[in-house]
């Protein structure tokens, strides 16, 4: 007890009582074995051994290449260098996922689920995990029929597996007060119940990459190479954002990765079985922001839909037949020979970004001129991939928004006003400790 009141007042009961009956009264405890501790000498160990790890070697250190445009007909773009992008090979992650501790628990083979009523017998279709979708039932179907063997490999009898990848992420300031920041990229396997991929502590989570941000360095560089900088400053650094986020993934979705995607890679699973194993991205999730650049869109423009084509006139028929009807018959698609008309009128025609001869070709689906890489390093549509965010779009969006209005008229609404405030507090209280008794 007295270890415990003295010195740091971050010790806490629990933790007293955890280092008590996690390590004193411990079976294998014994007291040699302390004999010369020192707390330093053990961190400085403990940070070297951290320091040769696998994981951190698996690390890599890239710059990423953006084209600069330079505003006049007779200047050629320059590309400028943007270094500190920490990535790993996405090939590396997926075998790392396949052999990790929860791998015993993946599903090779999706499969469809069914809820039969103790009540009418009547059996109704379940839908929850990404194995148990039309999704991955179709292309798991399609890698068994029509998946092509490299050509090294054309007798391979190894099962055909999907590793249905699941993408996440999310810029974070690291610190209350200052610049500090990071915007890591994760990955998930659908391959794994989302019951044992939701827990924290399950490790069913992998980091992929730290994306860089533009330096400082870039401005004092654009403002000297780009002619009309003092008048196209914002668009040209939103332009070049988008540029950088991209170029970021045409890295990550390197030809290692599009061979694996094309030929599947064999990997030794835990089960001591090899296994032919095609990936597939199936989701990004990540807040409206970061889907706006990951689609190559406008931000809040005419059609704001990353997945759709629906009007920002028509956002208000949310959820009526025939918002349905167009997210059914008016998808959305990367129109690729519409964004390189734009990108030759800005990069060899001199145009400005935003001007009105590059809004004429991209206007009518309200695109941007920067080259998507899921678009042209694995053909597909990004907007597919794209999938709702309920923290961000809801809790922390739309329903933050509307609470904060609704609190504010509490306090306009004249006499009385403090005292409703202070009435809502206590609802809440109560709400809480309800929920409480209730868990």
């Amino acid at each position: 007890m007295q270890w415990l009141n003295n010195g740091s007042t971050a010790k806490s009961e629990a933790q007293t009582n955890e280092f008590v009956r996690k390590v004193i009264l411990s079976p294998d405890f014994a007291q040699e074995h302390l004999i010369g501790f020192d707390a330093h000498c053990e961190n400085i160990r403990l940070d070297n051994a951290l320091s040769k790890s696998s994981f951190q070697n698996q690390f890599k250190e890239s710059a990423v290449d953006i084209l600069v445009p330079s505003g006049s007909a007779n200047v050629a773009p320059v590309m400028f260098s943007v270094p500190g992008l920490l990535h790993r090979k996405l090939t590396t992650v997926i075998s790392d996922a396949f052999n990790s501790s929860l791998s015993h628990l993946f599903h090779f083979s999706p499969f469809k689920l069914y809820h039969q009523s103790p009540i009418t017998n009547k059996e109704e279709r379940v839908f929850g995990e990404i194995y148990t979708s039309d999704a991955f039932l179709d292309e798991h179907e399609k890698v068994q029929r029509h998946a092509p063997l490299p050509p090294d490999d054309l007798e391979c009898k190894r099962e055909k597996v999907v590793a249905a990848l699941m993408f996440s992420s999310d810029a974070t300031q690291l610190t209350n007060f200052g610049n500090a920041s990071a915007w890591p990229i994760y990955l998930m396997l659908g391959n794994l119940s989302k019951y044992i991929r939701a827990q924290p502590n399950s490790g069913s989570m992998y980091h992929v990459a730290y994306m860089p941000s533009l330096p400082d360095s870039f401005q004092d560089f654009a403002s000297k190479f780009h002619s009309k900088w003092k008048t196209q400053k914002a668009q040209i650094i939103t332009h070049c954002r988008r540029e950088l986020i991209q170029g970021v993934w045409k890295i990550l979705l390197d030809d290692d990765f599009i061979n694996a995607c094309t030929y599947g890679m064999v990997i030794m699973c835990i089960d001591g079985i090899e296994r032919r194993v095609y990936p597939r991205i199936f989701t990004y999730s990540a807040d409206y922001p970061e889907k706006v650049l990951l689609a190559t869109i406008r931000d809040n423009g005419l059609f704001p839909c990353p997945r759709c084509l629906i009007r920002s006139s028509s956002l208000s028929e949310l959820g009526l037949p025939q918002d349905i009807a167009i997210r059914i018959d008016k998808i959305r698609v990367f129109m690729r020979d519409k964004v390189r008309a734009a990108r030759q009128l800005i990069y060899k025609c001199a145009f400005p970004i935003t001007g009105p001869k590059v809004d004429e070709k991209l206007k009518d689906h309200s695109g941007v001129p920067t080259e998507n890489a899921f678009a042209t390093r694995l053909d597909c549509d990004p907007s597919r991939m794209l999938v709702v965010d309920l923290l961000h779009e809801f809790e922390l969006g739309v329903w933050r928004t509307l609470f904060t209005h609704l609190i504010r008229l509490l306090y306009a609404a004249g006499k009385g006003s403090n005292e409703r405030v202070t009435e809502l507090n206590a609802r809440f209280v109560r709400r809480h400790l309800l929920s409480g008794y209730l868990h």
